[in-house]
């Protein structure tokens, strides 16, 4: 599987891996956050670490430990934004340098987990138009597409609170999107191999 070429913009670096059981290290102070954790739990972080750090060794930053904030986010090396990702068998990281963008995001998600009955607590009017307009499958995909791109710009955004999924407006063009939040807006790109679906954010 190669998703992660297909969503990359220029000075955005990342790195997936699909989970086949492999050994997956953690370093002493990421082993640390979740020492208490679940085993799946403990799994997803590490598979999600691992991408991180081969992210970042496309940047030169090697060897570096990713914290975690008070909310839960990674840590990153000075002047380096980021964003991690995991769902079942799977988990990608993007990396990119402060300066060049503001944040990053990303997401990855199965097709078809957002059913029809879930729209009015994600979607605002103009999306759920939108997907009624479509057939069935389409439906699927373009559900997806919705949800990940919301979750892929929140991280972009850096946005401590919850994720409201009506705040944010998706308006899906050709393999990308634009995400828009008030005055704000962002660009990004998705991907799908079998039921995978990768998104990125970024501005």
């Amino acid at each position: 599987m190669e998703l992660i070429s297909r969503i990359l913009a220029p000075g955005i670096f990342g790195a997936e891996m699909e989970d086949a059981g492999q050994p997956v290290l953690l370093a002493p102070e990421e082993e640390a956050l979740v020492a208490e954790a679940a085993p799946k739990r403990r799994r997803d972080f590490a598979l999600g670490r691992s991408c991180a750090r081969a992210a970042l060794s496309k940047l030169g930053e090697d060897r570096v430990a990713i914290g975690r904030d008070k909310n839960g986010a990674p840590l990153w090396p000075e002047g380096v934004t980021g964003s991690i990702t995991h769902t079942s068998g799977y988990a990608a990281a993007l990396v990119a340098r402060l300066g060049q963008f503001s944040g990053v995001g990303v997401d990855a998600e199965r097709l078809g987990g957002v059913t029809q009955n879930l729209w009015p607590r994600l979607f605002d009017a103009e999306e759920r138009e939108y997907l009624i307009g479509l057939e069935a499958e389409d439906q699927t995909r373009a559900a997806t597409l919705f949800f990940s791109a919301k979750e892929a710009s929140h991280k972009a955004w850096g946005i401590k609170s919850a994720l409201v999924f009506r705040e944010i407006h998706i308006a899906p063009r050709g393999d990308g999107f634009t995400a828009t939040r008030g005055t704000e807006n962002l660009q990004g790109r998705y991907a799908v191999a079998g039921d995978l679906m990768l998104t990125a954010a970024w501005f």
